[in-house]
């Protein structure tokens, strides 16, 4: 699922979450935001993800973080 399909399925989620008042959707919400695809290569135009790469390490998304909350919404 991409990363935008994540984050619709989550705020539909959400919005009924909220009506009883559990803040859960919020912060599962927060760490998707922060696992969002930023970076590119040159050769294949891999997205990688923003929070769990660095200058000189790359995670390819899904990253495991993505890739345990998609498991868990399924």
């Amino acid at each position: 699922m991409t990363h935008d399909e994540l984050l619709a399925k989550i705020n539909a989620a959400g919005a009924y979450a909220l009506q009883a008042d559990s803040y859960g959707w919020i912060a599962l919400r927060a760490v998707v935001e922060l696992h969002k695809p930023t970076w590119y290569t040159g050769q294949d135009n891999s997205k990688f993800c923003d929070a769990c790469s660095s200058l000189t390490w790359q995670v390819v998304l899904p990253c495991p973080t993505i890739q345990a909350i998609e498991e868990e919404l399924q």
